[in-house]
């Protein structure tokens, strides 16, 4: 048994063993993190970037209406080296692609408004999860997605330390119950307009329940930002 402990946590930590080697052997932006070739200096090789651009480019800044009054914006399906990329950083901790993918931003449509006293914020992970990714990769796309839209960032939810289950593991009803109360307000009142980021959306469920809490504060005027959309019958992750 004791073997078997130490064997299952070698792989939860293998990810970010692997990432450390890579990055010792080659130096930063060496080579592509979606295709692994030459990335001459980059994140992404030219080839791979421009499948990021190009790939799903008739889904940038989709409109969808998650509940009356929540809407959401959606950037790229969940596809191709969209995908790879939030899994990069999702379970590989490399902080490194938030900002390429922050780049999708850009250009905001005209009719994509956000005022400038909106305040950017993030669905918060599990202590738990937290601890063995090493960060919080929900926090550090709101980061960069803000930096990106020139607006501010800042907490607004916690996450209750309940024994809920990886969401990208449940159907869309176990989804509903398996994330029942697990946020609430971080801050006591929320008078302005907030911009919640996701790195996927799937049921929206996550978002739902995120917008219940803002709600709880104050919050009126919530918009939500998926930079990737999981299609019918493909990965949630």
């Amino acid at each position: 048994m004791k073997d078997d402990a130490l064997y299952g946590r070698f792989f939860t930590f293998w990810p970010r063993v692997k990432g450390f080697v890579l990055d010792t052997v080659y130096p930063e932006n060496a080579v592509c993190r979606s295709c692994g070739k030459i990335s001459e200096g980059g994140v992404l090789c030219k080839e791979c970037r421009e499948r990021l651009r190009n790939d799903g480019f008739t889904m940038a800044w989709d409109r969808e209406e998650l509940d009356p009054g929540l809407p959401v914006y959606i950037l790229r399906p969940h596809t191709g080296v969209a995908r790879q990329m939030v899994l990069r950083l999702k379970h590989s901790a490399e902080k490194c692609v938030a900002e390429e993918l922050a780049g999708l931003l850009q250009p905001v449509p005209e009719y994509v408004g956000f005022p400038p006293e909106t305040i950017v914020t993030w669905v918060p992970m599990p202590k738990g999860r937290r601890q063995e990714r090493c960060i919080d990769h929900g926090q550090v796309l709101a980061e960069a997605a803000a930096e990106c839209l020139g607006l501010q960032c800042k907490q607004l939810l916690d996450r209750l330390e309940t024994k809920d289950k990886a969401q990208a593991t449940l159907g869309r009803d176990a989804r509903e119950a398996n994330l029942q109360h697990a946020f609430r307000p971080a801050v006591k009142e929320i008078r302005h307009p907030v911009l919640l980021v996701d790195d996927v959306l799937t049921t929206g469920t996550t978002a739902r329940r995120c917008a219940d809490a803002l709600r709880e504060a104050g919050a009126t005027e919530i918009t939500v930002l998926a930079f990737t959309r999981a299609l019918p019958g493909g990965p949630g992750d």
